[in-house]
């Protein structure tokens, strides 16, 4: 099967990754990379041979060209999604899909119309540690709690806050694994000196089924953490997205029990059951690479375009921003 020719729009920190993995990727061909900037084109030169246009409206009207990847910024996303998408473009999104709900199910809508693809790169539900827990997640027994922290030193993003840059990731990663149908939540957050937008934040939600979900994010931390930890009845979890060895397995469960009690009518009692640390083995690679691949399936096999998570996603962000 011939190549899907392809353009990236944006050359910015994950465009440079996304043309990397674009370029060893034998199902793409990279026709293009676009940027406002003259210079980031220029640095995009350095390492790749491809056609200039002189605008993505001229991108989108070269019909050789089947695919755009859109990596900007996220208040960009619904316009030069939508406009792909009239022009019969299929689309990979970096996170988020769009900056609110309304546009996404506008986006998906259209892109049913026309018969296109929309990919929107949760990147992590690709890797193989969160492929691992997925397909682990029955070993858990009924999961209790999911404890996640995601905080870096000095990345502030203009455009969004730090729930939208950071917390997006561990609440793709929650809906994946176990639903994310908000009962209860409360968020504090709080903006950094002048910057415009939240700069960290504590969200503290109760699921449909029963989770305790806690997320931690901040641009303020002096070190990168990735950690997320997963409580069942029967089996934990750590995943460190930071370390080599990426998740520990342990032999250990919270179970709750109700005991009826006359005077006091009940009383819960958690008991901790230590146990054996097992270190699973996990395949080699890169997360993006496989994004990549679950995008160009869904142009060929004509997949479903997954946007029920998607949508799920950002219904999330607008509720816990709202409860902020």
């Amino acid at each position: 099967m011939a190549k899907i020719r392809a353009a990236v729009i944006g050359y910015g920190y994950w465009g440079v990754n996304i043309a990397k993995s674009i370029i060893k990727n034998d199902q793409f061909e990279l026709v293009s990379i676009f940027d406002e900037d003259e210079a980031r084109v220029n640095e995009a030169r350095k390492l790749y041979s491809f056609q200039t246009y002189s605008s993505y409206e001229e991108i989108l009207s070269d019909e050789m060209i089947e695919a755009v990847f859109i990596i900007t910024p996220p208040h960009t996303h619904y316009m030069l999604a939508k406009q792909a998408l009239l022009a019969g473009k299929h689309i990979f999104v970096e996170k988020p899909l769009t900056t609110n709900l309304g546009e996404a199910y506008e986006l998906y809508d259209l892109a049913s119309k026309h018969n296109l693809k929309i990919h929107c790169d949760h990147v992590f539900l690709y890797s193989p540690a969160v492929r691992y827990l997925k397909d682990h997640i029955s070993d858990f027994g009924e999961i209790v709690y999911i404890n996640a922290r995601r905080i870096n030193l000095g990345l502030f993003q203009s455009n969004v806050d730090v729930i939208w840059d950071l917390a997006i990731h561990d609440l793709s990663i929650i809906d994946h694994l176990v639903g994310l149908e908000i009962v209860k939540v409360s968020t504090f957050s709080k903006k950094y000196q002048n910057y415009p937008n939240d700069a960290l934040a504590n969200i503290n939600m109760e699921l449909q089924n029963g989770v305790i979900a806690t997320i931690n994010v901040s641009w303020l931390s002096p070190i990168k953490v990735r950690e997320m930890m997963i409580g069942g009845t029967k089996k934990s979890a750590i995943y460190d997205d930071v370390l080599r060895d990426k998740i520990k397995m342990f032999d250990t469960g919270v179970v709750i029990k109700d005991e009826f009690d006359k005077n006091t009518l009940f009383a819960k009692m958690v008991e901790y059951h230590l146990g054996q640390e097992e270190i699973p083995a996990l395949p080699s690679y890169m997360s993006l690479d496989s994004s990549i691949d679950v995008f160009y399936q869904l142009i060929v096999q004509n997949a479903d375009n997954h946007h029920e998570h998607v949508l799920r996603v950002i219904k999330a962000l607008e509720i816990i921003s709202k409860a902020s």
